[in-house]
């Protein structure tokens, strides 16, 4: 067995910094842009995208459609870096981390941020509306608590992507009870819990909603114990990192880290165009309903492996100066991007039609996307953020 490692993988290092893993800050910042592309893509009217290449169409379109995949992507990455120091510790490389001191730091990255831009959502709705645009105080109460679950427990987020965040943080609440299972010998555990969880609700709501709109099952079974198998291989990902040492020569993915990307991004394309071709069978509790996260979380886990020990290729792409600013700015990005597009179009600024219009929905909302989620960054994100680290 050999590692592979090199002075380029300093970073990769056991107890490294996970600030230090630049290609998976980048890789965040592609999992915001991808995002953001999806829903550009949906406000300006879903055109078709793709160009003639001699006889062949190439059809590029199932990249915009299924740009949800980001949250997958984040969901993975979540797994992986907050698991890491679990998993050392699991591995006798550190200290058990501090479970309040761990939670404390999870809701002062999450909420503040959050909580301003609901600040101004109201505002905006007020001074539109009037008291009459306003949430009920039950509704403030739900929105307060980030209690985006279908009714009648739930309620319906005023910006369209919050339904993702009580999601994760559902994770960041059960990932210190489930750090006994980070452990090399118990992956076999780990893994059979998760994929179990995912079955079983994804199972149960599809079974019960048979009849609801597609975007209340999509809520409904991608609430946590639904989402496991996402966040479960980003947590997989963390023990093989950590116990890289006990990799044989079989199975060690850092011999060839750029091989593992390839095939992490040749997966990923596959898992895509996959669920393009069988969207019509996803909801009537087919295989694939069960199989495309699991799918798409492996190719993921790939790519990240590869940009957590310095692979060259995964560096290139996700660890250059505009991925790697992206990555910093996108939980602000993912925040604000919605809204913005949503009011440019109301708007009128995106003209024409098809692929032009799409364009233009690309052209003036990113950099209005970049230039809040900057703002929200450098002035709520990062002075919180100070605050943990002095805690």
């Amino acid at each position: 067995m050999t590692n592979g490692l090199n002075r380029a993988d300093v970073a990769a290092q056991p107890g490294a910094r996970i600030s230090e893993m630049v290609a998976l800050t980048g890789f965040r910042g592609l999992a915001a842009l991808w995002v953001f592309f999806y829903h550009a893509w949906g406000q300006s009217g879903m055109a078709f995208v793709g160009f003639n290449l001699g006889e062949w169409q190439m059809d590029l379109t199932p990249f915009f459609r299924m740009g949800g995949a980001g949250v997958s992507i984040f969901f993975v990455l979540s797994g992986f870096l907050l698991a890491l120091p679990f998993a050392e510790w699991q591995a006798g490389r550190c200290d058990k981390p501090a479970t309040w001191l761990y939670l404390q730091h999870r809701v002062l990255r999450v909420f503040p941020a959050y909580y301003i831009q609901l600040l101004i959502l109201l505002a905006y709705t007020y001074h539109l509306h009037g008291v009459s645009g306003l949430p009920s105080l039950a509704d403030l109460l739900r929105h307060l608590f980030m209690l985006f679950v279908p009714p009648p427990l739930g309620v319906e987020p005023r910006n369209g992507v919050w339904w993702t965040l009580p999601i994760e943080f559902s994770f960041y609440l059960v990932l210190p009870l489930l750090a006994p299972l980070l452990r090399w010998d118990r992956l076999w555990l780990l893994v059979s819990l998760s994929f179990a969880s995912m079955v079983l609700w994804r199972h149960a709501i599809v079974t019960f909603l048979a009849g609801s709109p597609v975007p209340e099952r999509v809520i409904a079974s991608y609430q946590l114990p639904g989402a496991m198998d996402m966040f479960g291989i980003g947590m997989l990902a963390a023990v093989v990192f950590v116990n890289r040492i006990a990799l044989t020569r079989w199975t060690d993915v850092f011999a060839n880290r750029d091989r593992v990307a390839i095939l992490g991004i040749g997966l990923l394309t596959v898992a895509i165009y996959w669920l393009s071709q069988q969207a019509s069978l996803y909801w009537a509790d087919n295989p694939i309903f069960y199989l495309w996260t699991p799918a798409l979380s492996l190719a993921v886990a790939g790519i990240l492996l590869a940009g957590a020990s310095g692979g060259r290729l995964a560096t290139v792409l996700l660890g250059n100066r505009v991925m790697h600013f992206i990555g910093i700015v996108s939980y602000s990005m993912y925040l604000w991007h919605f809204p913005i597009l949503v009011a440019l179009k109301e708007a009128g600024f995106f003209a024409g039609e098809g692929i032009v219009r799409l364009g233009s929905a690309i052209l003036v909302g990113l950099p209005l996307t970049l230039a809040a989620a900057s703002v929200s960054y450098y002035l709520v994100e990062r002075p919180f953020m100070r605050m943990r680290r002095r805690g």
